[in-house]
């Protein structure tokens, strides 16, 4: 406010664009005034430039704790400097040095002026009904930030940054409070509620440890219940090449291929889904596709039926008994999924050391876990997956193959031969029971090409004659077993 005096007797009367007013003498103003002229009047003038000025205000008063990384910053953190600025990367207009008032202890203190009207007359005021950014910064730079909405006079509010996590897991005391007992009362990695997420992933996306409400790691946006075509994509595409996702588990886990079908299927399904674990189930099976309304008659339609039972599914390897160093080696998997599948993949692990190629089925090598993985096709299409596997010109001894395939996220083991050998080095002959539609057979696996004839006895005393069996180019023959005989033993005799 500017304050000017007037020597004229005259009226109010315009001086610039202020209106000044004379202010008539009392006993009680002059007594006050008793250096000025006697009687002499006096006028004040409000001038635009005063009131554009805005009028000082008083300011607030913002205190509070800070964590960084879960740890409290303490008095003795003076490089641990807070700052309250007009705009995110603007000049200070308050700042409180950690430790610089003894008073203030552990807390930080800053005051910010602050004026009722823009323009500011003072570049270090904030406008009341402004927006100020608080900043914690130390020797690295800025590490946390937050708003603060400077809303009325003289206020005063605490702001504390960070969350306090006394037993460094991850977890904030105040989280663990509500939901253990006790600020130190949860493990992160614990999962109470068995639904398939940590407390640590429950702590992170803010969902409760003890109520099983666990979602699809493929599923980015959780709070929508769907697996999007985009999600399923992303999460495919990180597990074919050895990537990494941020939600557990890990790409490279076991089994992970179950989740990656399950995803599939859910994404076919019509993408909406629920957890459900009654009957008690595991992952990835208990997420399930939720009823939907249809678009057209608004009734709700029934979820997806359930996956088909475990002897319905098949995959089975082919090879051949024997290889020679640096030569590839032929591979077949035959996958049989069942009617219902909505998405299955088969994963394949060669020899170490020995390298692929000509995957069929687009399959993709994975370098990082060194396995070929196929799919998830979207069809319940058998499919016969192959590839070359060629050892490395100086491997020698038995080499192992495993594999394994993934219906609607639950997994089967391949069967058929998992072992090869240079030659010379093929073992006997192993004869075993195996299941088969019509019944029990038996299954002879050993070097291609070789002829045996199969006996058959009832009390190990008398052997009779049976077919003969002669091994195919993967090293295998399979003949029906007598399943009508209470006991019966078989025997092999090699034909020359």
């Amino acid at each position: 406010m500017n304050i000017t005096t007037s020597p004229g007797s005259r009226g109010e009367r315009e001086q610039g664009r202020g209106i000044c007013r004379p202010l008539r003498p009392s006993g009680l103003f002059l007594a006050s005034l008793s250096g000025l002229a006697r009687l002499r009047p006096l006028a004040f003038c409000l001038l635009p430039s005063a009131l554009a000025a805005g009028i000082p205000e008083p300011g607030a008063r913002l205190y509070g704790t800070v964590a960084l990384n879960g740890v409290v910053v303490t008095a003795a953190d003076t490089a641990v400097v807070i700052e309250a600025r007009k705009t995110p990367t603007g000049p200070a207009i308050a700042s409180y040095t950690m430790g610089s008032q003894a008073s203030a202890g552990n807390f930080y203190s800053l005051k910010v002026d602050a004026e009722a009207s823009a323009p500011s007359a003072d570049a270090g005021s904030a406008l009341l009904g402004s927006t100020l950014y608080l900043v914690v910064r130390d020797g690295t730079g800025v590490v946390d930030t937050k708003t603060f909405a400077l809303s009325s006079r003289g206020m005063s509010a605490r702001v504390d940054f960070g969350a306090v996590d006394t037993d460094g897991d991850g977890m904030s005391d105040a989280y663990e409070l509500a939901n253990f007992g006790s600020a130190t009362g949860g493990s992160p990695t614990a999962d109470p509620d068995h639904d398939g997420r940590p407390n640590l992933r429950e702590f992170l996306q803010g969902t409760d440890p003890n109520v099983a409400d666990g979602r699809h790691p493929a599923d980015r946006s959780p709070a929508d219940d769907r697996i999007t075509l985009a999600e399923v994509t992303d999460y495919i595409l990180a597990w074919k090449t050895g990537g990494t996702w941020p939600v557990e588990p890990a790409l490279n886990s076991a089994g992970i291929e179950d989740y990656v079908t399950r995803a599939g299927a859910i994404w076919k399904g019509g993408e909406v889904y629920v957890f459900d674990n009654d009957p008690v189930t595991t992952a990835p099976l208990w997420w399930v596709n939720a009823p939907v309304s249809s678009s057209t008659s608004g009734k709700a339609r029934p979820a997806a039926p359930p996956i088909a039972p475990m002897e319905q599914l098949n995959v089975a390897r082919a090879l051949p008994a024997s290889y020679r160093p640096n030569q590839p080696v032929p591979v077949a998997v035959s996958v049989t999924p069942a009617d219902q599948t909505k998405a299955y993949a088969v994963v394949e692990t060669p020899p170490e050391g020995w390298t692929v190629r000509n995957l069929s089925h687009e399959g993709r090598w994975d370098p990082v876990n060194r396995k070929i993985k196929w799919g998830p096709f979207f069809d319940p299409s058998p499919r016969t997956l192959t590839y070359e596997a060629v050892p490395a010109p100086a491997s020698a001894g038995a080499a192992d193959f495993t594999g394994r395939g993934s219906f609607d996220g639950r997994g089967l083991a391949s069967v058929g031969p998992l072992r090869v050998w240079p030659p010379g080095q093929t073992p006997p002959a192993r004869l075993a029971f195996a299941a088969a539609s019509s019944g029990l057979s038996l299954e002879l696996q050993g070097e291609a090409g070789r002829s045996y004839e199969l006996q058959a006895s009832d009390n190990l005393g008398g052997w009779s004659a049976g077919p003969t069996l002669t091994l195919d180019a993967q090293g295998r023959a399979t003949v029906p077993a007598d399943d009508g005989a209470t006991t019966r033993f078989y025997r092999l005799r090699p034909i020359e």
